[in-house]
């Protein structure tokens, strides 16, 4: 079987020479001063999140084909016994074995030939740079599969919605698809069976297998209020043809199945053997954080658990467990429980209060919505502590206010600012709170309402804000102070480098209004420039009437009769 082989690039050889010269805790400074999206996503955590939430079997073996910089092998030798990696280029080779060098598990080798053993698993992440021909390598790799082996396979979709929602130089868009190496779900799957293959597992990692923010699967599909989970990444250069969740919106109106044509990339499990059921529905990543504060969500039939995204978060998870201890002793209910180092959560079929309201508001229910907004007001009111303390959470974030403005706020001791209406599911009509990661002390409950209207948009299509903020007790001079501080606590939660890629890229609107705006610039520059030259050709026309007048003053005859008394003065000026 040949592996693609291909040429060490410029950006290639500078990846190389940060593996070589760098140890695994300096790369996030690496990208934060080189935030290219080929530096992320050869160095960033993200790459890990196709692969590191999988339930490998213990004490199990993986032959990884086609590791490129290594981006998901240390993952792998942390998760299985043995890793056996195949990488063509001895100098992606060398890169990766420095960026491996205390894993005493891994053999990295250079062609496939050298196997002589069967493995559990076979990694093909990125088929689309390890080989042209899906079923040809499917093929060849099922003599080194064990009889219940699996394969792992990520790869781009041909049909993706980023070709159509965006464009660049080095992606190309919808019209040189052709020219892409790259399949459709219905052409993976003919070459997966024409290889002799019938079980398999689809996931859909979104917003490609490369950057991962969460993971679907046929059993929890996207739909429009999961789209927010699709956070999607641009490159500075990218004009923006559209928004790709507002094309997904529209087209899950009309099918919901419709995401599996049109998402960027699928995670395929392959059986060897017979289909075996891991239970996961839906895998869920907090990317735009710093590393201190990711976690990783795995939701299965009848729970849902999160830990730790790398160890740096672990004492995030430490504090969640804390906040699960207040909404205990305040008496508010909650989903979440605390065990072996993971929060665990019950499933629930019910709906979270947001959900509650806006069936209540389209079934012409506003009344009965906002007595549930009322009494979960009050539940907060009544169950969460009160403070006395001096020093306040403006003080903390350097926030300048007026005593005046805070005076009638109601201070709570541990304040957990995301006690929001999509965190709390509304069971028999009582409150359940969940997901309660953050908490700040001396905090106004004025706050937690302020935020509850903030990230609720849905509602304001039947509901005003000067309406809720009136049911909430929220003053409009408390707005603008609410407003600066949720920014300050979003800036030290936010990773800006991830971020910035979420961020960055234009509209083909904005293209064309900078057009615009430039050529006007232009415009009005070369009006001053025209302005400048008919100032300057007013003053040559006056210089050249002043030579004229001079010149004939020089011709004229009294100037030439006294010439001689101007000779004599000359002469007296010298004696």
């Amino acid at each position: 079987m040949k592996l693609k082989e291909k040429e060490i690039s410029t950006k290639d050889a500078k990846i190389i020479e940060y593996l070589k010269n760098s140890e695994e805790q300096k790369y996030e400074t690496i990208i934060k001063e080189d935030n290219k999206i080929e530096t992320i996503l050869a160095l960033s955590d993200i790459r890990k999140n196709i692969i590191k939430w999988y339930p490998f079997k213990e004490n199990s073996s993986v032959l990884e084909i086609g590791a490129n910089f290594g981006e998901i092998t240390q993952v792998l030798c942390e998760k299985l016994s043995k890793v056996v990696t195949i990488e063509t280029s001895k100098e992606k080779r060398d890169a990766i074995l420095n960026r491996n060098k205390t894993k005493k598990n891994l053999k990295i080798i250079s062609n496939i030939d050298e196997i002589e053993e069967k493995f559990d698993y076979i990694t093909l992440i990125g088929i689309e740079d390890i080989s042209d021909n899906p079923q040809e390598i499917l093929e060849e790799v099922k003599k080194y599969l064990k009889l219940d082996g699996i394969i792992l396979l990520a790869t781009d979709n041909k049909l993706g919605m980023q070709y159509f929602s965006k464009y660049n130089e080095k992606d190309g868009n919808v019209t040189n698809l052709v020219d892409k190496k790259l399949y459709s779900l219905r052409q993976l799957k003919e070459q997966i069976n024409k290889a002799g293959y019938s079980n398999l597992k689809i996931y859909y990692p979104m917003t490609d297998y490369k950057l991962t923010n969460v993971i679907f699967t046929e059993d929890k599909k996207l739909s429009k209020n999961t789209l927010s989970r699709n956070i999607v990444y641009k490159e500075e250069d990218t004009v923006k043809l559209c928004e790709q969740n507002e094309v997904y919106k529209q087209l899950l109106e009309e099918d919901e199945n419709v995401f599996r044509i049109f998402a960027n990339s699928f995670l395929l499990e392959i059986f060897k053997g017979e289909y075996v059921e891991n239970g996961i529905r839906l895998i869920a990543f907090s990317n735009m954080r710093k590393q201190k504060y990711r976690i990783q969500t795995v939701m299965k039939k009848d729970f849902v658990y999160k830990d730790a995204g790398n160890l740096e978060a672990k004492e995030h998870l430490e504090n969640i467990k804390e906040n699960l201890e207040i909404l205990k002793k305040s008496n508010l209910n909650s989903l979440d429980t605390y065990k072996n180092q993971q929060i665990i959560s019950k499933y629930t079929e019910s709906l979270t209060i947001d959900k509650v309201l806006i069936s209540l508001m389209k079934d012409n229910k506003k009344e009965e919505a906002i007595q549930i907004i009322k009494r979960w007001k009050q539940e907060l009111l009544d169950k969460l502590e009160k403070s006395t303390e001096q020093k306040n959470v403006f003080d903390k974030y350097k926030i300048a206010y007026d005593n005046c403005n805070i005076q009638d706020m109601t201070w709570i001791q541990d304040g957990l600012w995301d006690l929001i209406f999509q965190n709390c599911f509304y069971i028999n009509k009582e409150f359940y709170f969940y997901d309660q990661e953050w908490k700040e002390k001396n905090i106004p409950i004025e706050f937690i309402f302020y935020r509850a209207i903030k990230y609720f948009d849905r509602i304001k299509k039947y509901i005003a804000d000067k309406e809720l903020y009136e049911i909430m007790g929220i003053k409009k001079d408390h707005i603008t102070l609410f407003d600066e501080l949720d920014n300050k606590l979003q800036e030290e939660i936010r990773d800006e480098t991830i971020w910035k890629l979420n961020t960055q890229g234009k509209t083909l609107l904005e293209l064309k209004r900078e057009k615009l705006t430039m050529q006007h610039n232009i415009n009005l520059l070369n009006i001053e420039l025209n302005d400048k030259n008919k100032s300057i050709a007013e003053k040559d026309k006056a210089i050249q009437d002043l030579k004229k007048q001079i010149q004939e003053i020089c011709e004229s005859k009294s100037w030439k009769i006294t010439q001689p008394l101007r000779n004599f003065g000359k002469l007296g000026s010298k004696s």
